[in-house]
Formats: C-alpha cells, structure tokens, sequence
C-alpha cells in the first residue's frame, strides 16, 4: 500500500508503472519468415496482416505484441531480405578466396534465391519508393559484387562490368518471368561465367 501510495504520490499510476513487454527477436523473426513465405505463395498483393498472421498461426494481437504498426513490419520486412536474403550471401561468398570458385559458390545462391519472393519485392517496389530505393541498393551490390568476383579472375574491368549485368540480367529476368527453368538459368550463368573465364 504504501508502495502504491508512493507511486500516485509521484504521478505513476498503476497503467504506467507496468513494463512494456518488448518484442523476443525470435517472434520478431517469425513473422518476418512468414513475410517473404508470403509474398513468395501469394504475391505482393497477398502481404496482408491476416495473411501473415495465419502463415505465422498467431493472432493480430501477438503480431502488434512483436511490431508496433503495419509499416513498422514491412520496414522491417525489406530490410531483413536485404540483410538475410543478400548481404549474408554475399558475406559468404567473399570468404571464398578463390574468384573462379567465388564465381561457381554465386552461381549456386542465384539458383536457391527465394525467387518467388523476390519477384513479389520487386512489383512491390513498383509501387513503393522506399522498397524500390533497397532493390536498387540491392541490385547493384549484388552487381558489384559479381563484377569485383570478375574483375580479380580476369583482371579485365571491362569485361567483369559486363558479365556481372548479364548475370544480373538473367536474375532479374528470371524472377520477372511467367516461365521459370532452373536448369535453363543454371546454363545461362555457367555459360557467362565459362566465356568469362576462357
């Protein structure tokens, strides 16, 4: 009581001297996940809270328990493809010391991108200039990155800028379009990287 007391005395009251309960990473994590599960099943059109929140089999509730608004969570969401998606990637790829084997290791993560995903981010960036600014970004890491890889296996800049944007190109055109072959994009990007190399 005289704890109460005290408190009232001070100006808190009994609503204000409860801690807010601050988001787990983990449950932040979830629903970013479930996010880019999202817009890979359903497109940017499907990235709705309940869409999310059923993905995530959780409540509105818990999601403004992990995320204060809606674009606080698709904020988050960008830049946690750009962080998980891309800049790790490419972390792990700059641990490759050999650029021929760096080159092969890039070959491998443009063929396991969340595709789908990806092309859900870049209609979304159609609309929205704060996601087209980090597809961009995105982009041209992406492209640099390629192009040093290149660049340090030939010694050649010309011709390291331009097989990183026909690599580019076959991403993006890959991840744009209604017909998708794996096989067909894994032969493409040998075959700049081959007449790269040769």
């Amino acid at each position: 009581m005289i704890r109460t007391a005290r408190l009232v005395k001070e100006g808190v009251t009994s609503h204000h001297a409860k801690k807010k309960k601050v988001p787990t990473r983990g449950a932040q994590l979830r629903y970013l996940e479930a996010g880019l599960d999202v817009l890979g099943r359903k497109g940017h059109a499907g990235l709705k809270l309940g869409t999310v929140c059923e993905a995530v089999g959780a409540t509105s509730g818990s999601f403004y328990h992990a995320f204060a608004n809606w674009g606080e969570y698709t904020s988050a969401l960008i830049q946690y493809w750009r962080t998980e998606k891309s800049g790790r990637l490419i972390s792990s790829a700059r641990e490759i010391a050999d650029p021929a084997e760096r080159l092969k290791f890039l070959i491998d993560i443009g063929l396991h991108l969340p595709h789908e995903s990806e092309a859900a981010i870049r209609v979304w960036a159609a609309h929205d200039p704060d996601v087209q600014a980090i597809q961009i970004e995105v982009d041209e890491e992406r492209r640099r990155f390629i192009a040093d890889a290149h660049f340090e296996a030939t010694n050649d800049r010309e011709l390291a800028e331009r097989n990183a944007t026909v690599s580019m190109y076959l991403l993006v055109g890959y991840e744009s379009g209604t017909y998708r072959s794996r096989e067909a994009l894994a032969w493409a990007f040998q075959t700049v990287l081959d007449q790269g190399l040769s």
